[in-house]
């Protein structure tokens, strides 16, 4: 995944002419650092340890050695080489599945017409998390944000007393007693306070909405303490990520 970047008053700048070759490119840290641009939250927080992350990408790797086979004069470097490809593939079509749904969501709190392939799950999750919060309105999507502490984002759906982060699954994981396994980390309400910072609503309700492929949806709101611990988790990854980039 690239990095995102934000200039001082909160646009994207997510990619740069490219001088030498005509076009656009991916900006770069040294671009930010000559541009004065922030990094993203999530920029900021790729600076810590993700197990859970992790070892699902490990397990991909292993399912697609589990189905692939040696080809005949295939050798051991290359067969390996294509069970990697392999798993990055699933992985990014995975993710790209992810990203869709996600854009559909926020198409709907924007009122455009998603894809027609997500219209219905796009307008399912909206009456839905509407539903779940009904004193509410005045719902927005895609708020970009700039701190003056050095980083900068966009927010998934707001509204005045609500910060709303979308995650999507293909499927929840169950326990043996039916209950859905925790989908909710640190690295979320970390996420979550960033952003309610970054559009001056630090007391904010904070919610992760995580969305099923099929429709059904599951609600965690953090509460104060995990609220209060996650923003000062964040405030050390933001200066770990200023120290190991030299970003003052």
């Amino acid at each position: 995944m690239g990095k995102h970047w934000y200039n001082d008053i909160g646009e994207p700048v997510y990619s740069v002419e490219n001088v030498t070759k005509g076009g656009l490119r991916p900006t770069t840290l040294r671009d930010a650092k000559k541009l004065n641009l922030v990094p993203s939250v999530t920029t900021v927080m790729d600076v810590l340890r993700k197990p859970a992350l992790e070892i699902w990408k490990e397990n991909q790797v292993l399912e697609s050695a589990l189905s692939l086979k040696q080809k005949k004069k295939e050798t051991d470097k290359g067969f390996i080489n294509r069970i990697r490809y392999h798993a990055k593939e699933i992985s990014r079509t995975s993710a790209q599945e992810g990203k869709n749904i996600h854009k559909a969501v926020e198409k709907s709190f924007l009122n455009i017409l998603p894809d027609e392939k997500y219209s219905w799950l796009a307008h399912s999750t909206k009456r839905k998390i509407q539903k779940y919060f009904n004193r509410y309105s005045g719902w927005k999507a895609e708020t970009t944000f700039y701190n003056k502490l050095g980083f900068g984002g966009r927010t998934d759906i707001t509204n005045d007393r609500l910060v709303i982060d979308l995650k999507t699954k293909e499927k929840f994981k169950y326990t043996k007693t039916g209950k859905i396994v925790k989908m909710a980390y640190d690295e979320h309400v970390m996420q979550l306070i960033a952003y309610a910072h970054g559009v001056d609503m630090p007391d904010a309700r904070l919610v992760n909405v995580f969305v099923e492929y099929s429709g059904e949806l599951v609600f965690h709101e953090w509460d104060q303490e995990d609220i209060e611990r996650g923003w000062e988790m964040f405030l050390f990854s933001l200066k770990m990520w200023q120290l190991k980039n030299k970003v003052s």
